[in-house]
């Protein structure tokens, strides 16, 4: 009984082996058949693709002027908190500039308009805030208007 035992496990693990060989086999001809023709292309695509939303991104708020955080995430499809996280980062990177108030909204400030300011301070001196702002009003130092032709531009790309 035992030396019968012994010779079904022994044929059990040549079956076993027997499997494992011809499993192993069937994956090689299938790794085989697989073929790589290029690399990387998405990759590529997707960054050139981000880059692209991100110009638009910048784009859109230079062309509004003044963007609510809210209008601005669901217009690209992103979070509030998302919004302005890539807005403090354009800041930080000098590719934008402007005010982002407590009520949910940024100011774009070009840096032609930056120097208008300061050269207006400059000149004056001294000025209280109702004065700064009379003057970026009335002598348009800094313009809140939208551009309305660079708006359906970007709304009609939007669009495709």
């Amino acid at each position: 009984e035992r030396q019968e035992e012994e010779r079904v496990q022994k044929e059990a693990e040549a079956a076993e082996e027997e499997r494992k060989r011809k499993e192993h086999e069937e994956y090689l001809e299938l790794k085989a058949s697989f073929q790589l023709e290029e690399e990387g292309f998405d990759a590529n695509q997707s960054q050139e693709d981000e880059q692209k939303l991100l110009q638009q991104f910048i784009n859109y708020i230079k062309d509004k002027k003044v963007v609510n955080i809210d209008e601005l995430a669901s217009h690209f499809s992103l979070r509030c908190a998302d919004c302005v996280c890539r807005i403090k980062d354009l800041q930080e990177n000098e590719q934008l500039s402007g005010i982002l108030d407590e009520r949910g909204k940024f100011i774009y400030i070009s840096h032609q308009e930056m120097q208008s300011l300061s050269k207006f301070i400059s000149t004056r001196g001294r000025i209280s805030i109702s004065e700064l702002a009379t003057a970026c009003t009335s002598r348009n130092i800094i313009s809140l208007k939208p551009q309305l032709q660079n708006l359906e531009t970007i709304s009609s790309a939007n669009i495709e």
